[in-house]
Protein backbone atom coordinates (compact mmCIF):
# COMPACT_ATOMS: atom_id res chain seq x y z
CA UNK A 1 0.00 0.00 0.00
CA UNK A 2 0.88 3.58 -0.78
CA UNK A 3 0.22 6.95 0.77
CA UNK A 4 -0.85 9.91 -1.38
CA UNK A 5 0.24 13.55 0.21
CA UNK A 6 -0.47 16.92 -0.46
CA UNK A 7 -1.00 20.29 1.25
CA UNK A 8 -4.06 21.39 1.91
CA UNK A 9 -2.84 24.99 0.77
CA UNK A 10 -2.51 23.83 -2.68
CA UNK A 11 -6.52 23.28 -3.31
CA UNK A 12 -6.84 25.78 -6.09
CA UNK A 13 -9.80 25.20 -8.27
CA UNK A 14 -7.81 24.70 -12.13
CA UNK A 15 -4.56 23.66 -10.85
CA UNK A 16 -2.90 20.84 -11.43
CA UNK A 17 -2.78 18.32 -8.05
CA UNK A 18 0.65 17.30 -7.37
CA UNK A 19 0.93 14.53 -4.46
CA UNK A 20 3.99 12.86 -2.66
CA UNK A 21 3.93 8.98 -2.84
CA UNK A 22 5.09 7.27 -0.04
CA UNK A 23 5.34 3.51 1.48
CA UNK A 24 4.62 4.23 5.04
CA UNK A 25 3.33 8.12 6.77
CA UNK A 26 6.97 7.95 8.84
CA UNK A 27 9.22 8.41 5.45
CA UNK A 28 7.09 11.28 4.97
CA UNK A 29 9.14 14.33 6.59
CA UNK A 30 6.23 17.48 7.26
CA UNK A 31 6.82 20.96 7.69
CA UNK A 32 5.23 21.86 11.18
CA UNK A 33 2.14 22.78 11.59
CA UNK A 34 0.62 22.32 7.47
CA UNK A 35 -2.32 20.41 7.09
CA UNK A 36 -2.05 17.72 4.77
CA UNK A 37 -5.07 15.68 2.70
CA UNK A 38 -3.42 11.71 3.09
CA UNK A 39 -5.17 9.02 0.42
CA UNK A 40 -4.42 5.65 1.87
CA UNK A 41 -4.47 3.96 -2.05
CA UNK A 42 -4.55 5.11 -5.86
CA UNK A 43 -8.52 3.95 -5.61
CA UNK A 44 -9.03 5.81 -2.15
CA UNK A 45 -7.72 9.07 -4.62
CA UNK A 46 -10.06 8.49 -7.43
CA UNK A 47 -13.31 6.97 -5.19
CA UNK A 48 -13.48 8.32 -1.69
CA UNK A 49 -15.96 11.65 -0.85
CA UNK A 50 -14.45 11.95 2.56
CA UNK A 51 -10.86 12.87 2.73
CA UNK A 52 -8.46 12.43 6.04
CA UNK A 53 -6.78 15.42 7.01
CA UNK A 54 -3.45 15.39 8.92
CA UNK A 55 -1.84 18.18 10.63
CA UNK A 56 2.09 17.63 11.21
CA UNK A 57 3.64 17.81 14.61
CA UNK A 58 7.32 17.01 16.01
CA UNK A 59 8.15 15.83 12.17
CA UNK A 60 5.16 13.10 12.26
CA UNK A 61 1.62 13.39 10.71
CA UNK A 62 -1.21 13.17 13.14
CA UNK A 63 -4.66 12.25 11.95
CA UNK A 64 -7.08 15.46 13.11
CA UNK A 65 -10.00 13.44 14.37
CA UNK A 66 -12.45 16.09 14.41
CA UNK A 67 -12.08 17.15 10.75
CA UNK A 68 -12.25 15.51 7.59
CA UNK A 69 -12.47 17.24 3.68
CA UNK A 70 -15.68 16.54 1.48
CA UNK A 71 -14.80 16.08 -2.03
CA UNK A 72 -17.35 16.22 -5.03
Amino acid sequence: MSYYIKPVTELKPGRMAVYRVVKRLRDFKPEDGVEYMVFKSRKAMQTDFFVDLYCAKNGKLVKLKDRSMMRF
